[in-house]
């Protein structure tokens, strides 16, 4: 179908070919397809047209002007793309960076397909890094008319519309300047990869080796872990931890019984802030979701804390088979992040933290996430301790909180969690 626009004829076609613009009143030759020339310059300020890039022999054209063209899921409908530039400040001075795209006027047609958007010179072949430094191509979903990022997307969000969505790169890495030409297809959806997107859910395989219960849009900070302050996910080992079959999770001590006592403090020193009170108790911060990595450092570091009986230092010295690397990342979790656990256990729903666990009185299998291998009818250790130094617990068939003095001779249940 051909674009008119300023006196110019082109047309669009469903395989990518690297094309010139043709001088006033020629078409392009047909059988080209999928191929969009990128409009140059870019928005200073939003508003202000502050830079051009010609397209190849072409005369120059700007930046925000959307431009005609189909896909292969498309068929006849015309799909509109446009491309958009920003002024980022640098060291030195400063340039345009292509910062968005839109294409709308999307087709139910295209539901189910992921869109596969690359730039490039006008020079070679090679596909210019957009945005996470060096992603060549930006991949949206399309999940049945809403859009989402798609695999290989970290470095990317997705605005969604009705048959549109714009695709922004947080830190933007093509030049503008050097844009000439825009490839957009469609092809068969690839789903999300927990293990190399970074995107993950809950239920999912995480990266070290256990499940995926936990997620927070807002990062979260666990400091020492290895995402610090940018920690988005909780996964939970597996049932199998403690002895390489399942056992739900056996019975184990909080300390060893030459294992100095608890100290009567809240850990207040690591971070975070005493806040109101959380079923009846005063919220402290060795409770918070992230507090469990340091909560379980300060605990297996005690004096007299030895790995043949102390829960703490089997957690920080845990890692699934084949996960080697991962030592020293598991921990026993905050009274916060045992409550997500004790929902994730319970099959009820995680991520609102202020939220309580509500069990299964009496344990009910046929709603719990079994295939975990949670026991029902037990309290379960976190690493959390009360400003007396008594440590807390939940009760895992009904979401009930616990509090204990020492535990150097009362075994209970434990589950390591990991953040990243």
């Amino acid at each position: 179908m051909p674009y008119i626009t300023n006196d110019e004829t082109f047309e669009y076609h469903d395989d990518p070919i690297d094309i010139g613009l043709q001088p006033k009143k020629k078409k392009l030759s047909s059988g080209l397809s999928l191929i969009l020339f990128l409009i140059g310059g870019g928005f200073f300020l939003q508003t202000t047209l502050a830079a051009n890039i010609n397209l190849n022999s072409g005369g120059a054209v700007e930046f925000g002007q959307g431009i005609a063209m189909t896909a292969a899921c498309s068929g006849a409908n015309v799909l509109t793309v446009t491309p958009n530039s920003e002024f980022a400040n640098v060291s030195g001075g400063g340039d345009h960076y292509l910062k968005n795209i839109t294409v709308s006027g999307i087709p139910a047609g295209c539901n189910g397909v992921d869109f596969n958007i690359s730039t490039y010179d006008s020079v070679t072949s090679t596909a210019l890094s957009m945005f996470n430094s060096n992603k060549t191509v930006a991949t949206i979903y399309n999940n049945a008319g809403t859009f989402q990022i798609g695999t290989g997307g970290a470095g990317a969000t997705v605005t969604s519309g009705s048959g549109a969505f714009t695709i922004t790169f947080t830190s933007p890495v093509a030049l503008a300047k050097n844009v000439s030409r825009l490839t957009l297809q469609s092809s068969a959806h690839v789903a999300l990869n927990c293990l190399s997107d970074g995107v993950c859910s809950v239920g999912d395989n995480g990266p070290g080796g256990g499940t995926i219960f936990f997620v927070s849009a807002s990062a979260f900070s666990a400091p020492g872990s290895i995402c610090d302050t940018n920690c988005h996910y909780l996964e939970v080992a597996k049932s199998t931890w403690l002895t390489g079959s399942p056992q739900n999770d056996g019975q184990s001590f909080y300390l060893s019984s030459t294992a100095s006592p608890l100290p009567a403090q809240d850990f207040s020193t690591s971070f975070g802030a005493q806040v109101g009170t959380y079923r009846g108790q005063a919220e402290k911060n060795n409770w918070f979701i992230g507090q469990g990595f340091r909560n379980t450092q300060l605990i297996a570091a005690l004096s007299g804390n030895t790995s043949s009986n102390s829960v703490a230092v089997k957690a920080r010295s845990f890692a699934p088979i084949g996960y080697s690397s991962t030592v020293g990342q598991w921990f026993i979790p905050s009274f916060n992040e045992l409550n997500e656990l004790c929902k994730y256990a319970n099959g009820q729903t995680t991520g609102v933290t202020s939220r309580q666990c509500m069990g299964n009185t009496p344990y009910n299998t046929a709603n719990t996430n079994t295939a975990e291998g949670f026991g029902g009818s037990t309290n379960y250790f976190s690493s959390s301790i009360t400003s007396g130094g008594s440590a807390s617990l939940i009760y895992f068939g009904n979401g009930e909180s616990n509090w204990g003095a020492g535990f150097t001779n009362d075994s209970r249940s434990a589950r390591p969690v990991r953040v990243f």
